[in-house]
């Protein structure tokens, strides 16, 4: 004898209200993603585009030696300071250029360098590095206008630092592929230092 028995069709009846209950959550959940990006766009649109804001650089001084745990040194000039970033995304950079005397990069050489890395390298830089510091002339940190506080810095300047074999430097990847890192470049031919901290 066949047929549908009392199990047999409780089994069915599971099955189709698992099968609704199921698709009604995925409905909710399309709806919920819906809604938020509905509301990022329309946030975006009433916030207008994202300017990125500029903070002046105030002290040097204090910067420098927090970022890098070396002593600002007696005779700095400070020749381009920039501080800018992006507040709603947290993207940014800082930079900080400054001369100096000859005997302070000499002794910054013979120690270790910042932040545990095992040794001081020679120039150039490398690409996947260079590309991230702008120091004040490329990338987000230009300045539109050109000019400002933060862009003493020309493009041959900067863009000789980084192909110079001149140079040693140190270099630190805080996230993945360089998004999040930080430079530090000793050019002992014209006793400048050049420091750059970034987050893209």
């Amino acid at each position: 004898m066949t047929g549908n028995t009392p199990a047999h069709g409780s089994r069915i009846r599971w099955g189709y209200l698992t099968f609704l209950y199921g698709s009604a959550g995925a409905v909710v959940l399309l709806t919920i993603l819906v809604m938020v990006l509905f509301g990022y766009v329309w946030f975006m649109a009433l916030s207008g585009p994202v300017v990125p804001q500029r903070r002046a650089v105030t002290d040097p001084r204090g910067d420098f030696t927090r970022s890098t745990g070396l002593a600002w040194p007696a005779e700095a000039q400070v020749v381009s300071a920039g501080d800018i970033w992006l507040d709603f995304v947290g993207d940014g950079e800082f930079h900080l250029v400054f001369d100096t005397d000859h005997a302070t990069l000499e002794q910054w050489l013979a120690e270790a360098p910042p932040w545990k890395q095992q040794k001081w390298k020679r120039g150039p830089v490398s690409k996947d590095i260079s590309w991230q510091a702008g120091f004040g002339v490329n990338g987000m940190s230009a300045d539109p206008a050109g000019g400002g506080p933060d862009h003493k810095i020309s493009e041959v300047e900067h863009q000789s630092v980084f192909e110079s074999k001149q140079t040693w430097y140190v270099a630190q990847d805080r996230g993945a592929e360089w998004q999040h890192g930080q430079i530090l470049i000793l050019d002992l031919e014209h006793n400048r230092v050049w420091f750059s901290r970034w987050d893209y």
